[in-house]
């Protein structure tokens, strides 16, 4: 019998006593944790005891079956058993209590060469897997996975079709947010000031008809100006039920939109009745002949407008006829501006047969009509023979000849009220220049006088600068694109240095040069004191006559002067460094603003005119501003 090594088996709370066999290679320490039951518990004592008879003895036939008429403790209902792992003590639990095996322990102890161990359970057979589901199952994951290959791509393609369309729509809520916000603040304008200036806003007929509305019963709003905005009827007609409930507006324009015929007709019906617009500006809205005739007929019931201006519309000889018959019965309106459409000859006299019986009319603007000699003539006998004062004509653009301009003098003679004459861009020629020379020279009324751009020489320049010497009343003088050269410019230069109050003077492509032209421009500048605005631009002065003007700009005392216009005159580097020299010994003499773009003038001039123009400010204290 070998010899068996006394291990005790130190379970929580519970020693079995027995003896191990030596053969077992590692100690077993078995724990057991029982619960508080005598019939457990007994059960137990009487098992270990049994089982330790058996390892004493030497009885080779001993069977594990022995063990079996014990049964299990699971028979005993309610009871549970829990085994610890090897070497791990487990406390126990509360109402749990340690039983001893003290009937094993109380026998002695006997050697035995073999212990009885039960057998191994047998493991259960690996079956090998069936390669045809083997198979199916990796075909299905093939197609699981190109399925969801599939939908990523046909998502992919997805979004990225949509992805625009989806910032495009939350762009356009953004946009439509703003949009909401700016025409809340336009109508809060025309609610709360008494000049609103909406001008080039964008609205259209929709924004528009959205804050036209703020008009409605608006008691503070005077002025409005809704120009530049691509306004239509739909817009008109909205604007105009506004005006039906507005007895506060009086100033409305309205001009370069696209109201058409039907916009005009609406606004007529609206000013038809008690309305208190006194001015009105439908000018470049596209209107015809309709249009005007139902202006026409508002103009013969209303009595409160005081200014129709259509200019840049599509008025001819039938609209202008129907407004004619407006204007006789009509007994308010003092301005009528009819540029820019197609009155002609005929209509010309239609409008001339009007002004003769209408006494009200102040003021006729009636450019770019083509009316020709035949028209400026009986619109020019028509306003003589009138009651009406008249302030202001303008009879530009209509190819006035030297016949028109013996017309036109005989009105200057007769009409002591004109205050303003405008015959731009017609060919009068040095013919005309002097009979307007010498009706001018008998008027003493005109305060601003516009001559440009026809085809007045020296001689004719001359004449005009002797009749216009001394005038006391003349402000603004236009010569524009007239080739009165040198000469010219030193007859005008030579009225204007000391006796006269000019403040506008434009000598702009007179072909003036930088000799004695040029001369003469400075002497003017040194010793004119009223001047306010300065035009010679494309005089090809060069170097030489930037420096002649240089010099006077450094002894003139002209504070006045806000605007020297130097542009396309040929100047180089040279000339800017004069007119920086200029301006630096003469601070509190520097215009406030001086234009020397399209010239020839490097980075070198420009930074010698930078540095004067910082002298100036730090000098003479003055803001000054020049354009390259």
């Amino acid at each position: 019998m070998s010899s068996i090594r006394s291990i005790v088996a130190k379970p929580l709370g519970v020693q079995t006593g027995c003896r191990l066999p030596l053969h077992l290679s590692k100690p077993v320490k078995i724990t057991v944790s029982v619960n508080r039951s005598p019939a457990l518990v007994l059960h137990r004592q009487k098992r270990d005891a049994h089982y330790c008879k058996a390892l004493e003895s030497d009885d080779d036939g001993a069977d594990s079956d022995d063990f079996d008429d014990f049964g299990s403790p699971t028979e005993y209902e309610g009871e549970q058993e829990q085994a610890s792992a090897p070497g791990e003590e487990v406390e126990p639990a509360e109402g749990q209590v340690s039983a001893t095996a003290e009937a094993a322990q109380s026998q002695p102890v006997q050697q035995s060469s073999r212990a009885v161990a039960r057998p191994a359970p047998a493991r259960a057979a690996i079956e090998e897997p069936d390669m045809s589901t083997v198979w199916k199952l990796g075909l299905g994951g093939v197609v699981a996975l190109a399925g969801l290959a599939g939908l990523g791509f046909v998502a992919h393609r997805l979004f990225t079709s949509q992805a625009p369309k989806v910032q495009k729509a939350m762009e356009s809520r953004q946009l439509a947010r703003e949009s909401q916000q700016r025409l809340s603040d336009f109508m809060s304008q025309l609610r709360n000031q008494t000049t609103a200036d909406l001008s080039a806003k964008n609205l259209g007929d929709e924004g528009f008809c959205y804050i036209v509305d703020s008009l409605s019963f608006n008691e503070r709003c005077v002025a409005a100006d809704f120009s530049k905005n691509g306004i239509g009827a739909t817009g008109a007609a909205q604007l105009a039920q506004a005006l039906g409930s507005n007895t506060c507006l009086q100033s409305l324009v309205l001009d370069t939109n696209a109201m058409g015929d039907d916009g005009a007709a609406s606004l007529a019906a609206a000013l038809a009745g008690a309305s208190r617009v006194k001015t009105l500006n439908l000018s470049g809205n596209n209107i015809g002949d309709a249009g005007t005739k139902a202006l026409a007929e508002m103009l013969q019931g209303n009595t409160t407008l005081e200014a129709l201006e259509l200019n840049g519309n599509v008025i001819d000889l039938e609209g202008i006829t129907a407004l004619a018959e407006g204007l006789i019965r009509n007994e308010s309106l003092k301005v009528l501006g009819l540029s820019d459409n197609y009155i002609g000859p005929e209509g010309a006299e239609v409008l001339a047969n009007a002004l003769k019986e209408n006494t009200t009319l102040e003021e006729l603007y009636i450019k770019g009509n083509e009316l020709g000699d035949e028209g400026v003539k009986v619109l020019c006998e028509a306003l003589q023979q009138r009651q009406g004062k008249l302030k202001a004509l303008d009879l530009g653009n209509n190819s006035l000849g030297k016949e028109g301009a013996s017309a036109l003098a005989a009105l200057l003679r007769s009409c002591t009220s004109l205050q303003e004459l405008n015959i731009y861009m017609n060919d009068v020629g040095d013919d005309g220049a002097f009979q307007l020379a010498t009706a001018v020279n008998d008027n003493r009324t005109i305060a601003e006088l516009d001559v440009g751009g026809n085809n007045i020489g020296p001689d004719g320049a001359k004449a005009l600068a002797a009749a216009l010497q001394g005038h006391e009343t003349l402000k603004s003088l236009e010569l524009a694109y007239n080739p009165i050269g040198p000469e010219g410019a030193k007859a005008f230069a030579d009225i204007l240095k000391y006796d006269m109050n000019v403040e506008t003077l434009k000598l702009g492509w007179c072909k003036i040069g930088g000799g004695e032209g040029a001369k003469a421009v400075a002497d003017l500048v040194m010793f004119n004191t009223s001047l306010r605005v300065l035009d010679v631009r494309g005089n090809g002065f060069g170097n030489d006559g930037a420096i002649y003007l240089s010099r006077g700009m450094k002894e003139h005392q002209n504070e006045k002067l806000a605007e020297l216009d130097l542009g396309y005159n040929e100047i180089k580097d040279e000339g800017a460094c004069a007119i920086a020299q200029a301006l630096k010994a003469n601070p509190g003499g520097a215009p406030r603003e001086l234009k020397v773009n399209a010239n020839y003038i490097t980075q070198f001039g420009q930074v010698a005119l930078t540095e004067a123009l910082d002298m100036v400010y730090d000098m003479g204290k003055r803001e000054m501003v020049i354009t390259y």
